[in-house]
């Protein structure tokens, strides 16, 4: 999402993180493109600095598990990775130490330093 709309990412200055909506490919085949699974789709958070660089704090994932090791179901897909880059995240928002990540089916809550465990997750589809 970041690729496209400069308004995807976020920088909070106080806690020196980046937030970053990501989709990740991996392929099952080590140097294959065409066999790309999705392994990740979330939003990937990371502590920068002048001096350390980047170094990724940790991730909110916004998929399910398919029970499968590194493999997950997801809206996005790995099939037209090189053309048509997507994230689930859309949009998230650094409140002192806890981030929230939005996407179109979901919005969820984490705090900085327990980035994997959801504090909340609230479906925004509408209800029957």
């Amino acid at each position: 999402e970041a690729l496209q709309n400069h308004l995807a990412f976020t920088y909070f200055a106080p806690k020196k993180l980046l937030a970053l909506p990501m989709t990740i490919c991996e392929s099952a085949n080590a140097g294959s493109l065409w066999d790309a699974r999705m392994t990740f789709s979330g939003l990937v958070a990371f502590d920068v600095t002048a001096e350390g660089g980047f170094r990724e704090r940790g991730r909110v994932s916004h998929g399910t598990s398919t029970g499968r090791t590194n493999q997950y179901s997801y809206d996005a897909n790995c099939g037209n990775w090189w053309t048509e880059a997507s994230s689930v995240v859309k949009r998230s928002i650094v409140m002192d130490d806890y981030v929230y990540s939005i996407s179109e089916s979901q919005m969820k809550g984490n705090h900085l330093d327990a980035l994997s465990t959801d504090l909340v997750a609230l479906s925004l589809h509408d209800a029957p």
